[in-house]
């Protein structure tokens, strides 16, 4: 009997061809699938997350904004001209029962200009919250935290403040639009922190794109570290037009910090804000 070995031979090579173009919509597919379900997952990490600090926000109620502080204001229009910068909007905040939620706390945050509202907690260390909420709930869009090398009531020379650059926009979502509109910054450029003992206010002063392992993130603490720090923000910023600010006195820095690109990345957008403004509450 006569074996057609090229025959064979041809069939048998054929064979991995015909099993990869078989195998190739099965792992498009399966790709898809598991694709499909880490989005489902996100966005309920995402809708759980927004319910819950849309919640925290019951403990915080605006007593007036800014521009009815302004006309509200018996001021002669010339201590009006000499003033530089607008009264902090009042806000009645529930210290105690947020502490009481969580004994992390250590202020509200909020960037006017993004809707950016928040509580601020600070962990044992920059893990703590990567992945945690307010209330301790695991979920990926985790919360507003203070470096835990930072004292928690903004004395440093420069106090940094990450979160994360969600998707949906929370949390620092919305924190690179400074750099894509920059009339953000013009029309309303201050940051504030309420705290239980003070309220601060930052007027933003700078913001760019960096590394995780950047100058942006040394601690400063002495004057001539101070001095340097604010000339290398000089050489970064990408804030067309920013304030001039008297640096001589060292007024007090805040630094916002979030990721910028794919996850992973070690790309950071940095806003920089100078302390214009405190009012204590004690």
């Amino acid at each position: 009997m006569e074996i057609n070995t090229e025959s064979s031979i041809k069939k048998i090579a054929k064979s991995p061809k015909e099993l990869i173009n078989k195998l190739i919509p099965v792992v498009l597919i399966s790709i898809m699938l598991i694709s499909g379900v880490n989005t489902i997952s996100a966005l309920r990490s995402y809708k759980l997350a927004s319910a819950e600090y849309e919640s925290l926000e019951s403990y915080v109620t605006p007593v007036t904004t800014v521009e009815e502080v302004s006309s509200e204001s018996e001021e002669t229009e010339e201590a009006a001209e000499e003033k530089k910068h607008p009264d902090i909007p009042m806000m009645n905040i529930d210290f105690d029962a947020l502490t009481e939620i969580n004994g992390d706390f250590r202020g509200w945050l909020v960037v006017p200009a993004l809707d950016i509202s928040y509580p601020v907690v600070q962990g044992e260390d920059n893990e703590s919250y990567l992945h945690e909420t307010f209330e301790h709930a695991r979920n990926k869009a985790g919360a507003i935290f203070m470096d835990s090398f930072n004292y928690p009531d903004f004395k440093d020379l420069n106090t940094f403040i990450y979160g994360h650059s969600m998707k949906d926009k929370s949390m620092f979502g919305t924190l690179k639009t400074f750099g894509e509109n920059p009339e953000l910054v013009t029309n309303n450029p201050y940051i504030y922190v309420y705290t239980p003992k003070a309220s601060f206010q930052f007027q933003i002063v700078a913001y760019y794109i960096t590394y995780k392992d950047s100058k942006t993130y040394m601690f400063l603490q002495k004057p001539a570290e101070y001095d340097s720090y604010i000339e290398y923000i000089g050489e970064v910023n990408e804030l067309l037009n920013s304030p001039k600010v008297d640096y001589s006195e060292y007024p007090k820095l805040i630094t916002l910090s979030t990721c910028k690109g794919a996850h992973g990345t070690v790309n950071r957008f940095v806003v920089h804000g100078v302390l214009v403004n405190k009012v204590t509450n004690e």
